[in-house]
């Protein structure tokens, strides 16, 4: 008998090939959202936007992303080739255009078009690697990817903007969604109709019982992520951390989470599911308490590296087991539209609590029990392997 919450996907052949190329088609389609806080400082300091400008831009983009991850929930299964070149087809001429420096109205149409697009890349090429072999490796290597990325945007935009203009943001971006496009097109293979078939058979209510409870996992899950980062520079001006301090501690963040990123393909075939997951989601609630109690820069440092260390060792394992019990393929591609609701709900959530930071805590603290619950629960009877697409390991 298969171990509980450990059954993993059988049948795939193929090299790491295909799996470079889903790894960078999902990247694609974030780096929109990777990229928001250059380019929404840019939209200030060059545009000259206003702060609802900005946060019009930011919610166009978020928006029409979960937009496009549900689009994908309604496209034919199995076909991530496909919709991946088309993703980025679309992804390509918006950047082009967004290079001609359009009016204000023609940008927000051209990222809300682009970000759509981006919320299908990114929702295939999720469903993908939750085929895979090792799923909670190939989650891990995603978030790896994301990570290092973001740091390149951070330290290597400002200054391409500085000297070619705001619309040189976007020269980045394409130059990223031409390596994709080139990687899908020569390593990323067709799955023939009977494959999809045998890989995705469909899911009895028992499946979709269990898919909801994962999918509820990650949507707390989120909505912690979200009450958490989003005040994350707030909590630490409220114990007197300056700017600098507050930038130190999340370029430790991402130290820690690019290490964190690379655990769940190490321990998964150890542990399993389950455990990884008890455990990651007890540090984020002991997270958010010590968070509670910082008072100094060596207390947040510790609190901020326990949320990026839980971080990304559970959502690896919560993609991973929605892999296990969804075998009909829809869940998993909702699943990143999840992710943009989690970060709204989470601070709006917020305002209902007792507010300040205790309101924050609280609804944290709740969202991340309730992930490790779910997940828990979905995940407590075994389920049959799934076949893997020969996309890699």
């Amino acid at each position: 008998m298969l171990k509980t919450g450990n059954s993993r996907p059988t049948g795939g052949t193929t090299g790491q090939e295909g799996l470079v190329a889903i790894i960078t088609l999902g990247t694609a389609g974030v780096m929109t959202f990777l990229a928001m806080p250059v380019i929404a400082a840019a939209l200030v300091n060059v545009m000259g936007a206003s702060e609802r400008d900005v946060g019009l831009f930011s919610t166009v983009q978020l928006i029409t992303l979960s937009c496009g991850c549900l689009l994908s929930t309604f496209l034919p299964r199995g076909q991530f080739r496909r919709f991946g070149i088309a993703a980025l087809a679309v992804m390509i001429v918006c950047d082009l255009l967004c290079l001609t420096q359009p009016s204000w109205t023609m940008l927000l149409v051209l990222r809300g078009i682009g970000g759509a697009a981006g919320g299908v890349a990114v929702s295939q090429a999720t469903a993908a690697m939750a085929r895979t072999r090792n799923a909670e490796r190939s989650f891990g290597l995603f978030l790896a990817l994301q990570t290092i990325l973001s740091i390149v945007c951070v330290y290597a935009m400002p200054p391409i903007i500085a000297r070619f203009g705001f619309a040189a943001a976007y020269g980045v971006l394409l130059a990223f969604d031409l390596i994709a496009m080139l990687l899908v097109l020569t390593r990323l293979k067709a799955i023939s109709p009977t494959a999809v078939h045998q890989m995705m058979p469909g899911n009895d209510m028992a499946g979709w019982l269990r898919s909801a409870g994962v999918l509820i996992s990650i949507l707390c899950f989120f909505t912690g992520v979200g009450a958490l980062w989003t005040f994350l520079a707030i909590l630490g001006q409220g114990i007197g951390l300056d700017g600098s301090q507050i930038a130190l501690v999340l370029s430790i963040s991402k130290l820690i989470a690019f290490g964190a990123s690379f655990l769940p393909g190490i321990i998964g075939s150890r542990f399993g599911r389950i455990p990884p997951i008890v455990v990651a989601a007890a540090i984020l609630i002991a997270a958010v308490q010590v968070f509670a109690v910082a008072d100094a820069f060596t207390t947040f440092v510790i609190a901020t590296a326990m949320f990026s260390f839980g971080w990304y060792v559970i959502y690896p394992f919560q993609l991973g087991a929605l892999g296990q019990v969804d075998h009909d393929g829809r869940p998993m591609l909702a699943a990143a539209a999840l992710t943009g609701a989690g970060l709204g709900l989470g601070p709006a959530l917020t305002v209902l609590g007792p507010g300040g930071p205790a309101g924050i805590y609280m609804i944290a603290t709740l969202a991340f029990l309730g992930a490790g619950v779910a997940a828990i629960a979905a995940l407590s009877r075994t389920s049959p392997p799934v076949p893997a697409i020969a996309q890699g390991s």
